[in-house]
C-alpha cells in the first residue's frame, strides 16, 4: 500500500537538499514532490532537484493569473498551491486558507489525518513548503530519518 510522507521546511535550499537526500537514498524522482503558495517560485527547486515544471492548477497563468495574485496580495482571492513533482500534482491550484477545505479534503483523501492535513496547510500559509514523497511500507524506515530531519 502506498504512504505519503511529508517533510516541512522553511526555504527553497532547504526544499533542494532534501528532495536530493531523498534521491541519493535512492527514492524515484517520479515519487517526489514539493508544494508550495503560488507566490512562490519553484522553478528553481524544479531544476535543482530534477523535478517536473510546476503546476499552478487551472486558470492562474498569464494575464488572468496575474490579477488573481494581485486580489489574492489584496485579500480578495483565496490563495492557492502550486506544486512540482508527480506525485503531487492533485495538490496544484488547491484553495487554501480560512473558509475553504479544498487542501484538507484533497490530504485527508490520500489518507493524512484532518488535523495533519490543516497543520500542513498552516504551514503552507506561512510561506514555507512541504517536500512529499509518495513510497511503500517498506521504505518508510528509510525514508523517514530524511524526511523528518529538524534543524
Amino acid at each position: 500500500m502506498t504512504k505519503l510522507l511529508i517533510g516541512m521546511v522553511r526555504t527553497e535550499n532547504e526544499a533542494i537538499l532534501m528532495l536530493n537526500q531523498l534521491r541519493q537514498a535512492g527514492v524515484d524522482s517520479d515519487s517526489l514532490g514539493v508544494v508550495a503558495k503560488e507566490q512562490l517560485n519553484l522553478e528553481l527547486i524544479s531544476e535543482k532537484a530534477g523535478l517536473p515544471k510546476p503546476l499552478k492548477g487551472a486558470g492562474t497563468d498569464g494575464a488572468l493569473g496575474a490579477f488573481k495574485g494581485v486580489l489574492a496580495a489584496l485579500g480578495k482571492r483565496k490563495d492557492h498551491t502550486m506544486s512540482a513533482g508527480k506525485a503531487v500534482r492533485r495538490l496544484a491550484g488547491n484553495e487554501i486558507g480560512e473558509e475553504t477545505d479544498d487542501f484538507v479534503l484533497t490530504l485527508t483523501e490520500a489518507g493524512i489525518s484532518e488535523e495533519d492535513a490543516n497543520y500542513y496547510e498552516h504551514w503552507l500559509m506561512q510561506q514555507h513548503l512541504l517536500v512529499i514523497v509518495e513510497t511503500s511500507e517498506d521504505e518508510i524506515a528509510q525514508i523517514t530519518p530524511i524526511i523528518m530531519k529538524r534543524d
